[in-house]
């Protein structure tokens, strides 16, 4: 038996190795691989006024856009690559608003999240309505069947902010092509969202900002404002990042303002010259999970425009956009 063993182990170890291996290449090339479910670049994303919403809840990013009559959203590990999620809004018959769906932010906020957006109707002026769900992916319903901006102006970009005393105002523009000289008003929300409370507020004006110039539609002619955000530095003083179109070369820009108060009504001081020179703008800004501050905003400003996502820096005050 001994001498048995001696010359057949190892032949039956080779037979039992070959075996192994046939199984493991076997599994190898019949295994079904999932394709990488994050699989779009920025550079290949065609969005405006790109809203970023880094969840902490999740643990991931979240992109918002227009897809009339609808609003979709995108979802990220890495700011890199990006998953489609289809549809996180879907207008129904009954819903106010059937033109524009225009720039959908989202906040979290009192362990629900809130989209604002702009719409509008034939027989309604553009205004922005607030969205809910229980997700950042949704899906969203109307908080109240209505634009919270005043009904008889025609107003658009609605943001959030939360003041000192965790009060939450709406910060949006009153259209230029019914004002002339755009302006950003701030007015204070009820705890829950649903109602405007008190008088609206003039934070300021697009021409109180040096490098404005104007635009001209039809035979109108005025200066734009868009997408106020505010961010509060370390410090308290508020900076508010907004969009208009350049003097010197007619380019879309982002603007800075400053209240150095940290005082919601300011007085806001304009910075001289915008942030970038690259056709872009429709702001926001956010933190990711590294802690690092970041932009995003679309750029160029035409139909071709894409998400630009980068890192920014304060310096002495001021928001510093690296290579633009």
């Amino acid at each position: 038996m001994n001498v048995l063993l001696k010359f057949f182990c190892p032949g039956l170890l080779f037979v039992l190795l070959m075996s192994a291996c046939s199984c493991g290449n076997n599994k190898e090339n019949y295994e079904v691989v999932e394709p990488d479910e994050y699989n779009l670049r920025i550079s290949e994303m065609r969005i405006r006024d790109p809203f970023i919403l880094a969840d902490k809840q999740s643990g991931a990013y979240y992109m918002y856009a227009n897809n009339r009559p609808n609003f979709k959203v995108y979802k990220s590990l890495d700011l890199v690559k990006w998953k489609d999620l289809g549809n996180c809004f879907t207008a129904g018959e009954d819903f106010w608003g059937t033109n524009d769906f225009w720039a959908p932010d989202v906040y979290a906020y009192k362990g629900k999240y809130y989209l604002f957006a702009t719409f509008s109707s034939p027989t309604d002026k553009r205004g922005t309505s607030i969205l809910v769900a229980d997700k950042p992916e949704g899906p969203f319903s109307p908080l109240v069947n209505n634009a919270l901006t005043p009904p008889e102006q025609m107003c658009l970009d609605g943001a959030l902010y939360i003041d000192n005393d965790q009060k939450p105002w709406m910060i949006y523009c009153h259209e230029w092509l019914e004002a002339k000289d755009g302006e950003i008003i701030a007015r204070q929300l009820s705890d829950d969202l649903r109602q405007t409370v008190g008088d609206p507020h003039i934070l300021f004006t697009a021409t109180e900002a040096p490098w404005v110039g104007s635009i001209r539609s039809g035979d109108t002619e005025g200066y734009v404002t868009d997408a106020p955000f505010i961010h509060k530095l370390e410090d308290g003083r508020l900076i508010m990042t907004w969009s208009s179109f350049r003097k010197d070369n007619g380019r879309y820009a982002i603007g800075m303002a400053t209240s150095g108060s940290g005082n919601l009504f300011g007085p806001w001081k304009q910075e001289d010259s915008p942030l970038n020179n690259d056709d872009g703008g429709h702001a926001m800004l956010f933190r990711d999970f590294k802690d690092r501050l970041m932009i995003s905003y679309h750029s160029p400003n035409s139909q071709t425009e894409t998400p630009r996502i980068k890192e920014v820096y304060i310096s002495n005050g001021k928001l510093v956009v690296p290579s633009l």
